[in-house]
């Protein structure tokens, strides 16, 4: 049996009470419905009486009007801007009028014009597609030449946008590379660059830098033509600055002619300045340019501050060149090429002047003898060895003996100097200057330990006066205290105070930083020196020791 409060009130015809326990038994609503099946067919029904608004033309529709007349190379099919767009449709279908309610599907969709179908877009059509155009614009020089800049230009036609590029030279000494970077460039009518704007044979200015096309390469003449579009021939680039000779001025954009247009040397800059690839000495091989051989000798150096510095020297047969490369040595800073490879003056003098005013000759293989010096812009270099293959060269080709290429002592011909240090110029410790004259970077000297331990707070103390004759009242009554640090060496003087002396008395010689030097000589004062009756000079005093402490005794009678 039902409890009695689970089972909900009714009213008299036994039907239950809202109250808030029961639940709302609310209607579905019918969703509308458009499409019916009756009689085997398909039949529209219940569509809204009204038109759809306007659709906008977006950037890429506008954009897609250029390229309504082109043909895609992909395919042999010709569209237009409609078949890009929407197929050949001649009514917008969502400005269209609406059918008649119950017309069949089909039969509205026919009516509806939608067309085949969309197209292939055009930057899938043209993916990666460029039409590459060789052009070169014009730039003042500084010599009143104009130089010609060759550039490519490339128009993209996946988006119609444009690049401009320049190809790198060697020591062209001008800045190369890209030069507009890929977007719709605008031209000289403000209007975006299209096709038409390039043309062979005609100028294109690009953000007011005006470039002549004068060719294209193939797959840009072969579009153009497909298009029905006429291709001029390809001309030629007129003649640059900076390519005019192989020469070395012609590297830095001179040429053979240098500036103004004018022939400077009757020579090659190749000839004149690094010297001709054939040998002019009827006695000298002929050169192989290909040739890997390199004769190889050992060379010293007599430097009259570090010794005998080492080097080795390498001679190129290919083209005459010639490097010194200096050996790694202990304690000196490496610095491991005197000379790089380049053409040697024979006799190692400098060659001065402008290239073609004198008949500079070079180091041959015939001028390198064993035992003599070989000059390198000053620096004279004696040979005293060289390689088995270098050895060989002389002995097979020049005709040498073994007598004449065996190695020479080290030290033959090298003079020693016995270098002598600066006197001091008075600046800081005789220390401080030597190590000033032996090293840039000065260090601080030695310390000796072991004379540090043992005379560590050892002090000789002295009562002094005055010495010699003429003394005056009152420096004749006057006395001092002269200490002497063993330690270091140093001296200080200290004068005690005396009443009613008109003296201040107090320290009458800082202690030195240095030892003190004897008069007239360049040692200084020691402690053996130092002893009842001596005389010592310090700074123009002469001070006479006169009587010591028991400490000081000891200390000296311990030396």
């Amino acid at each position: 049996m039902t409890p009695s409060f689970l089972v909900p009130p009714r009213d008299s015809n036994n039907a239950p009470l809202p109250s808030s326990t029961s639940h709302r038994q609310t209607q579905a609503r019918k969703l509308p419905q458009t499409l019916n099946y009756a009689g085997g067919g398909i039949f529209v029904s219940g569509l809204p009486d009204q038109s759809h608004p306007d659709r906008p033309v977006t950037s890429r529709m506008a954009g897609d009007e250029k390229l309504a007349t082109q043909g895609r190379p992909l395919t042999d099919k010709k569209t237009t801007l409609a078949d890009h767009v929407k197929g050949s449709v001649s009514v917008d279908p969502q400005n269209g009028p609406a059918p008649p309610p119950g017309a069949p599907a089909v039969a509205a969709l026919g009516d509806m014009n939608l067309g085949e179908g969309s197209a292939t877009p055009a930057w899938v059509a043209y993916d990666g597609q460029s039409l590459s155009y060789g052009a070169y614009f014009t730039e003042k020089a500084l010599d009143g030449r104009d130089r010609h800049r060759q550039c490519v230009i490339r128009f993209h036609l996946e988006d119609g946008t444009v690049d401009v590029h320049e190809n790198k030279t060697d020591n062209s000494g001008i800045v190369q590379g890209r030069i507009l970077k890929r977007h719709a460039a605008v031209g000289a009518s403000g209007t975006p660059l299209a096709i038409a704007d390039f043309q062979i044979g005609r100028p294109v200015t690009i953000y007011g830098r005006v470039y002549n096309v004068v060719c294209a390469d193939a797959f840009t003449r072969d579009f153009l033509q497909t298009e029905g579009i006429a291709v001029a021939p390809d001309q030629p680039f007129p003649p640059t600055l900076v390519d005019e000779g192989p020469g070395v001025l012609g590297t830095i954009g001179m040429g053979v002619r240098g500036v103004g247009g004018q022939r400077v040397f009757a020579t090659d800059p190749v000839e004149v300045v690094i010297g001709s690839s054939a040998s002019s000495d009827p006695a000298e091989p002929a050169r192989d340019p290909f040739t890997k051989d390199v004769l190889s000798f050992k060379c010293s150096w007599d430097d009259s501050v570090q010794g005998i510095v080492h080097y080795t020297l390498n001679y190129f047969l290919a083209d005459g060149t010639v490097e010194v490369l200096e050996e790694e040595a202990p304690g000196r800073d490496p610095f491991p090429k005197m000379l790089a490879r380049s053409k040697l003056p024979a006799g190692g003098a400098f060659a001065v002047g402008p290239p073609g005013e004198k008949n500079v000759t070079f180091l041959k293989p015939s001028d390198v003898v064993m035992g003599k010096p070989i000059g390198v812009y000053g620096r004279n270099l004696t040979v005293h060895d060289c390689d088995d293959f270098t050895r060989a060269y002389y002995v097979k080709v020049l005709g040498r003996t073994i007598l004449e290429m065996a190695p020479k002592p080290l030290d033959g011909g090298a003079m020693k100097r016995t270098v002598v240090d600066p006197p001091p110029n008075g600046f800081g410790s005789d220390v401080d200057s030597l190590r000033n004259c032996h090293s840039l970077v000065p260090k601080r000297g030695p310390t000796d330990l072991r004379h540090f331990e043992k005379n560590f707070g050892k002090e000789l103390r002295f009562n002094a006066a005055f010495a010699g004759p003429g003394l005056v009242s009152p420096n004749d009554e006057r006395r001092f205290i002269v200490t002497y640090y063993l330690v270091d060496g140093t001296i200080g003087v200290y004068e005690p105070p005396m009443s009613n002396s008109g003296i201040i008395g107090g320290k009458f010689l800082e202690r030195t930083l240095e030892p003190v030097k004897k008069p007239g000589a360049r040692a200084p004062y020691v402690a053996r020196d130092f002893h009842v009756g001596a005389t010592v000079t310090l700074n123009s005093h002469r001070f006479e020791l006169l009587n010591t402490d028991e400490s000081t005794e000891k200390i000296i009678r311990s030396l």
